[in-house]
């Protein structure tokens, strides 16, 4: 669904929502706008999070029970409700109000309990820490015990029908007696069993149930805090302060006006390495709860803020001293990546199947995963110096910044988490099907979004991931960062604001490629290139390339060699595990298995170079069996062989003629006919049918394909497509010949080949010239020939032509052999001749029709056309105005010298018009035509002197080719022939057909109007005949324009006199049209020099053709060097804008702003 649809549909969904909203008004007016008023009370409240409301859990549950109080109660006791009931039975609309209350209550009671008593996968205690757990039972000291005394005074203060308010308003101090077991607990336990408490008691719970009373004694919720953050923080290992961080956000941190400073000091008291596992545990949750969160949503004083921010760059300052004096905690670190990989989600983990808004990428269905893109995933954040041995964590360095907006807590990254965690489960090759860690995630706001939705403009979300970025890199100093993106939206744009601001902090951008690159929003190669980032940045369409790159071309490398054979299996992986419910079609899947084959192919050969194992491609299914005859785009052929990784079917093809081929296939039928027929009535005995039945199947098989040489009954005798030699006397065939010896070794053929024959050549005697191949090569045309250059043996003649003919001559082609995709193949069809038109008058290209369909046009309705065109005779036609050269009436073409550009166009009669043509100027046109004066014929001049060379022997003569004006510069050699004893005075001599033949030579021919790059015109290459055909019609066009000097006698004499004698003394004098000047009429706009940006690149202006328009432009270079040029028109290029100018944004320059 593109943007319009999208759009249509929301428009859609409005107008019906508010087409019903003034139904209802017009209905119930007063519970219309009691239900408005509650709903925008409810957009508020989600739309403000910030707000006080959202403080405390205690706020919200209290929130959402009066929402639905006040809705009960508008739809029991409004009168207009279609609820109403409250005014009939009031007692029922009190137990409804009063049971909607308490249910809502609970619910959200059970759904915010049910959050807080999550436990996070992955943060358990190590082996020391479990046998120094050991050691403590056998002192006496039980851990079951404490966890046993805990959870018995949670039950007494969490009542599950009375909530915690009315709880501790009636029991307080049964409720305090509790809390302070709990906190004793915590108080007496030793290190190692307080880390394993916090790890397995529900600590958010806690949190929440124990309060702070109103009397002093009573502060039990900050005291318990305050036991953990910070009396005993320092015996607290690092994910018992990630599950102490977590349970104070689900606590929130605005609750208490204290617990932003003891998330300060828990974050404090933690440097260096610790620190920044810390961080990244905190981010390995598998929920919205991240670092980010905390550090710039939850904490709302900016004084704790900055000094948190302060303590990561101090301590990341410390990690790269130890790196840089080489100590043993920086050798330790440098054994780690230590680098963050950000990504996008849509169109680059997986396909958005071009559904708006989501993506444009149509290459794979929605939802589908790209093939290892999870590998390069891992094997990023591996580095190049960790062991490949070292055993998965759940904790890692993947964080995705997607553009979908925040909703109401986590009601939008819910749907992403679910996603992350699925793939997590995937199973794979050696256990890397899936996400080698949790990921965090860093979502989009509502404000980036509508913008980009009602003004199409990605720089809001481009702005919007920038800004995520700038605040993950003050949290993570000590990192660097790769930022894998496609570009298809903002994301280009966000990659070079990212390099722009931390250019030390950016190791690379790897972009997916889901449209043209010029097509990125953002991307401007030459400003690239001049900020450094061109060379840090990967386009890639397969994740095996992206790979290749890191492991190559980046400098330094991002990953280890054998990090490609990893990432390539993955990528195999990935793609067998797409069910086949996810493929639109087979061609869709055809087409994306050779695009990874591709890559794979690449990644192989760099794989030998450094000697490693390469990996299999993935094999294509096949389709057409070995024999099978199938119908390709060059012709009709049979499959010879297969190769089931690139797809590639060696097929031979048969390229003779179409009427020939078809004469063939209906003789075989005929024969099929006739035997089948004879055997049906030779039917006599049951072992007689049951043979002639095997025999018929054999047939069906193996008689598919027939070389010309090959008859009927030969194909019963061999299975093979090969040629076989008819005895003409005996009419039994002999024993077949050997491919080998009839045909050279064929050479390594590609598909990339044509093939270019004319059809005339079939005709010819197979010794006039060779045939050509597949690889450019040639090779004997004859099997004659063939056999004589391999074997030494000459074959002999074979049946061409009809098979039942007793002739023998010599086979006109050999056989061709091409490799051909099979998206290219098809089914094989019988072949037949194409159905000529039976009316001409519907025929529309009849400028295209051979000589043999122009007979089948009807002479009279030729005959009917009224219309005729004179030679200088000024027309309008569908490409613009020009001068009449030819009309050809029998085949109703009029041959038309454009005059605004520089053509020749050959234009049905009903296309073309005269200029100002009218009523008037018909009967003119007529009376002037059929009143011509004779004596105005053209007389050729005599030619003077003595007889001259002339054509074809004489350079320079001009001749009038159908593909333009030119002259001869290759003329004929001059023989020795006896002068003629009269000279011709008249006339010049002009060689007839007959007589130019005879000297069987070529000529060349200058085509003057053809003007090519370097300046220099193309050459024609023909035979004498030809060109006397072209002088002898050229010089008939030149004779029958001089008729159009005859004078012209006007109409308009006749209608005042009425007779014929007034009319011929009332003679006006034709105005005769003077040649016409061709005008330049494209105007330059582009001076030379100019810079442009060109769909090839960047460029300069180096010059501008006005009869055509175009500009000749040099290509430029990354470096600055040119590279080529380009010849474009003005529509094809632009300005190019200088360096951080925006089209379409305010700039300021010497001249004013603008």
């Amino acid at each position: 669904m593109d943007r319009v649809a999208a759009m249509l549909l929301l428009l859609g969904v409005i107008v019906i929502t508010l087409l019903f909203m003034l139904a209802l008004f017009s209905v119930a007016p007063i519970f219309c706008s009691c239900l408005a008023a509650l709903l925008y009370m409810l957009f508020y409240f989600i739309a403000n999070e910030a707000s006080e409301i959202h403080h405390a859990q205690e706020f919200e549950n209290r929130f959402w029970t009066l929402f639905a109080v006040l809705l009960t109660t508008a739809g029991v006791y409004v009168k207009d409700s279609p609820f109403c009931f409250g005014d009939r039975w009031p007692g029922l609309g009190l137990f409804v109000l009063i049971t909607v209350g308490c249910a809502v209550h609970m619910i959200d009671r059970m759904m915010h309990r049910k959050e807080m008593s999550r436990q996070v996968a992955g943060l358990v205690r190590g082996a020391s820490a479990t046998q120094s757990l050991i050691k403590l039972s056998t002192m006496g000291v039980s851990v079951e015990d404490q966890l046993k005394r805990i959870s018995l005074a949670m039950a007494n203060i969490d009542q599950l029908l009375v909530p915690s308010t009315i709880n501790n308003f009636l029991n307080t101090k049964f409720i305090c007696s509790n809390e302070r077991e709990i906190i004793s607990v915590f108080e007496d336990a030793q290190p190692k069993m307080l880390n394993y408490l916090i790890s397995h008691v529900k600590l958010a719970l806690v949190f929440y149930k124990i309060k702070d009373h109103r009397h002093f004694r009573g502060q039990h919720r900050t005291q318990l805090i305050e036991l953990l953050a910070v009396d005993r923080v320092a015996v607290l290992t690092i994910p018992s302060r990630v599950l102490l961080l977590r349970a104070l956000q689900l606590m929130k941190i605005t609750s208490n006006p204290r617990a932003e400073h003891w998330v300060r000091n828990i974050i404090l008291s933690t440097h260096q390495d610790e620190l920044s596992s810390l961080k990244t545990m905190t981010d390995s949750k598998g929920d919205y709860f991240c670092m980010n969160k905390l550090i710039y949503d939850d904490i709302r004083s900016e004084t704790v803020r900055q000094d948190i921010l302060i303590h990561f760059k101090n301590e990341a300052a410390v990690q790269q001293a130890h790196m840089d004096m080489g100590t043993r905690k920086g050798k330790a670190r440098m054994l780690k990546g230590w680098r963050k990989i950000l990504s996008d989600v849509d169109d680059t983990l997986t396909s958005s199947g071009g559904s708006y808004p989501a993506g444009i990428d149509k290459r794979y269905n929605k939802k589908v995963v790209y093939p290892g893109v999870i590998g390069l995933y891992r094997e990023l954040d591996l580095g190049i110096n960790r062991p490949d041995s070292e055993p998965p964590s759940n904790t890692g360095n993947l964080v995705f910044l997607s553009a979908r907006p925040h909703l109401y807590k986590d009601m939008s990254e819910k749907h992403n988490f679910a996603k992350f965690q699925r793939l997590r489960e995937r199973e794979g090759v050696n256990g890397r099907g899936g996400l080698h860690t949790t990921p965090s995630l860093l979502a989009g706001d509502l404000t980036s979004g509508r913008e980009f939705m009602m003004t199409n403009d990605f720089e809001p979300l481009a702005r919007k991931k920038f800004d995520n970025f700038k605040r993950f890199v003050s949290i993570y100093p000590e990192y660097k960062h790769v930022f894998v993106c496609d570009n298809g939206q903002g994301d280009v744009r966000a990659g070079e604001l990212m390099h722009d601001q931390f250019p030390q902090n950016v190791d690379g951008l790897f972009v997916h490629l889901v449209q043209d690159i010029q097509k990125s929003f953002g991307f401007d190669a030459e400003r690239w290139r001049r900020k450094g980032l061109l060379d840090k940045t990967c386009f890639f369409t397969v994740y095996p390339d992206a790979a290749l790159y890191a492991a190559t071309q980046s400098n330094p490398p991002l990953i280890q060699i054998r990090g490609i054979s990893r990432v390539c299996q993955d990528a195999v992986s990935d793609f067998d595990m797409i069910l086949p419910t996810q493929w639109s079609s087979e061609s869709q899947k055809r087409d994306r298995r050779h695009e990874l084959n591709q890559s794979l192919w690449r990644c192989n050969k760099a794989l030998e170079h450094y000697q490693l194992d390469t990996v299999p491609l993935i094999d294509n299914p096949r389709r057409w069996e070995d024999g099978e005859k199938v119908r390709t785009t060059y012709g009709i052929g049979v499959i010879k062989s297969f190769d089931p990784v690139w797809d590639l079917y060696e097929v031979e093809l048969d390229l003779r003629p179409l009427d020939k081929q078809v004469t063939e296939y209906e003789a075989q039928e005929l024969s099929k006919k006739e035997a089948v027929d004879s055997r049906v009535r030779s039917l006599a005995s049951k072992a007689d049918r049951n043979q002639t039945l095997q025999t018929v199947v054999e047939e069906d098989d193996e008689s598919n394909y027939l070389s010309p040489a090959t008859s009927f009954d030969a194909s019963k005798k061999s299975s093979k497509q090969s040629l076989i030699w008819i005895d003409q006397a005996g009419m039994s065939p002999p024993a077949p010949i050997d491919e080998e010896h009839s045909f050279p070794p064929t050479p390594e053929r590609t598909s990339g080949h044509e093939f270019i024959f004319d059809a005339d050549d079939f005709d010819r005697k197979a010794t006039e010239s060779p045939v050509p191949t597949l690889d450019g090569t040639t090779v004997a045309s004859t099997l004659e020939e063939a056999n004589t250059a391999n074997t030494g043996i000459t074959p002999p003649s074979i049946a061409t032509g009809d098979i039942t003919s007793s002739k023998k001559s010599p086979l006109s082609r050999g056989k061709f052999f091409a490799n051909i995709q099979g998206k290219d193949i098809t089914k094989y069809t019988p072949p037949y001749l194409p159905k000529l038109p039976k009316d001409d008058k519907n025929h529309k290209f009849s400028f295209w029709a051979t000589d043999s369909v122009k007979n089948y046009v009807d002479k009279s309705h030729v005959d009917k056309s009224k219309t005729k065109f004179s030679p200088g005779e000024k027309v309008s036609s569908p490409y613009g105005v020009g001068i009449v050269v030819e009309h050809r009436q029998g085949d109703r073409i009029v041959v038309v010298d454009m005059s605004s550009w520089n053509a020749k166009a050959y234009l049905q009669e009903n296309t073309v018009k005269r200029v100002g043509a009218g009523f008037l100027g018909t009967i003119l046109r007529q009376f002037s035509t059929s009143q011509a004066s004779p004596k105005h014929k053209h007389k050729p001049s005599s030619t003077k002197g003595k007889n001259e060379r002339q054509f074809p022997f004489v350079v320079g003569t001009p001749i009038y080719s159908p593909y333009g004006d030119g002259k001869v510069v290759g003329p004929l050699p001059l023989t020795k022939e006896k002068p003629s004893p009269v000279p011709s005075c008249s006339s010049p001599k002009v060689f007839t057909p007959g007589q130019v033949s005879k000297a069987a030579n070529t000529i060349a021919i200058s085509l003057t109007c053809w003007t090519l790059r370097d300046g220099s015109h193309p050459k024609l290459y023909c035979t004498a005949d030809s060109a006397a055909k072209w002088i002898s019609k050229s010089s008939a066009v030149s004779k029958t324009g001089h008729h159009r000097e005859g004078s012209l006698f006007s109409v308009i004499g006749s209608i005042v006199s009425g007779t014929v004698e007034s009319l011929k003394k009332i003679r006006v004098p034709r105005e005769i049209e003077a040649p016409i000047k061709i005008e330049h009429k494209f105007e330059r706009y582009y001076k030379d020099g100019a810079a442009v940006t060109t769909a090839y690149g960047d460029g300069t202006v180096r010059g501008f053709r006005e009869s055509d328009g175009f500009y000749i432009v040099s290509l430029l270079m990354k470096s600055g060097k040119i590279f080529g040029s380009a010849y474009l028109r003005e529509d094809s290029m632009s300005y190019r804008l200088a360096t951080g100018c925006i089209e379409g944004y305010p700039v300021v320059t010497t001249f004013g702003s603008g």
